[in-house]
C-alpha cells in the first residue's frame, strides 16, 4: 500500500522533528498536512515555548475548538505578510513526508514507488534526485535499493540537522 503524501500529520510527529515558521505553518495547512486543529495546536506550542510570537500565530494559538473556522483567514494573513515562496516553505513538508515514508518503509507495499510519488507530488525537487529510484544514481555512486535507502537516510539526517538548528516561529 502506497503512502498518501497528502494525509494529515499528527502534531506530535511534526513538533518532534521541526518548529515550523509562520510561512511553513501556512504551507502545511494549504498542502493539507495540517488540519485546522493541528494548526492551532502547533501555534499553541510555539507560544507556550516562549518564542517571540508572530501576531497571527499568537491569534491562532488562542482559538477555541468552536472557532476553527477562523483558521483559514488567519492563514491567509500569514501568507500575505510573509514573502516566502511556496518551494522554500514546502521544504519541511517534503522532509517530513519522506521521513514518515522512510519510517514506514517496512510496512509499505512499495516504498520506492512511494518516493517516486512524493517526487512528483512536490514538483520534482532536485534535492532528492539522488534517491529517486527511476533516476540514475549520482556519478560514482552505487545503484540498487540499499544504495538508494542509504542516500535517502543521509538526506533525512542532513535535513534533521538543518531544521533543528535554525530559527523557529518568530
Amino acid at each position: 500500500m502506497s503512502h498518501d503524501t497528502r494525509t494529515p500529520m499528527t502534531v506530535d510527529f511534526v513538533a518532534e522533528h521541526v518548529e515550523p515558521t509562520p510561512a511553513e505553518l501556512a504551507r502545511g495547512f494549504r498542502l493539507r498536512f495540517l488540519d485546522e486543529a493541528a494548526v492551532v495546536r502547533l501555534a499553541e506550542r510555539s507560544i507556550g515555548d516562549g518564542r517571540t510570537p508572530d501576531p497571527t500565530v499568537d491569534a491562532l494559538s488562542q482559538l477555541l475548538a468552536d472557532e476553527l473556522d477562523r483558521v483559514e483567514p488567519l492563514i491567509s494573513d500569514i501568507e500575505e505578510r510573509h514573502g516566502v515562496g511556496d518551494t522554500e516553505a514546502s521544504r519541511i513538508w517534503l522532509y517530513l513526508v519522506l521521513l514518515l515514508t522512510f519510517e514506514r518503509r517496512d510496512v509499505s507495499g512499495d516504498p520506492m514507488s512511494d518516493v517516486e510519488q512524493i517526487y512528483a507530488d512536490f514538483d520534482y525537487p532536485e534535492e532528492i534526485e539522488g534517491f529517486v529510484p527511476f533516476l540514475p544514481a549520482p556519478d560514482g555512486q552505487a545503484s540498487g535499493r540499499e544504495a538508494i535507502e542509504a542516500r535517502w537516510s543521509a538526506y533525512l539526517q542532513a535535513r534533521d540537522l538543518e531544521f533543528r538548528h535554525r530559527g523557529s516561529i518568530d
